[in-house]
């Protein structure tokens, strides 16, 4: 089974974000990743929480406003565990951290 993770994960035809999720726990380099990437782990937090945790706190420096709806949703989301709703609270701090000016 181990093989044949490895060959979707080398397969460019499934979208950066699914191939974060089946790689996990292997990190990404998450400064690296377009925006857009992000928004799609986070917004698929339901199949990879932990990605998703970390997705939110880095979506926060590349887009405050589109991190802060995010979060916003993830905090008051059901099916958001303990550890994505506390990341999504932390994102909205650091948000709320840098509008200030």
């Amino acid at each position: 089974a181990s093989m044949e993770i490895r060959c979707i994960n080398l397969d460019e035809r499934i979208p950066l974000w699914t191939r974060i999720q089946i790689a996990y726990p292997d990190e990404p380099d998450w400064n690296s990743l377009e925006e857009e990437v992000l928004v799609q782990l986070v917004e698929d937090f339901e199949n990879e929480q932990s990605c998703a945790t970390s997705a939110i706190l880095y979506l926060a420096s590349k887009n405050p406003e589109r991190c802060a709806q995010l979060a916003t949703w993830l905090a008051n989301h059901s099916n958001a565990d303990q550890w994505l709703k506390a990341a999504a609270h932390d994102a909205l701090d650091s948000v709320a951290d840098t509008s200030d000016g």
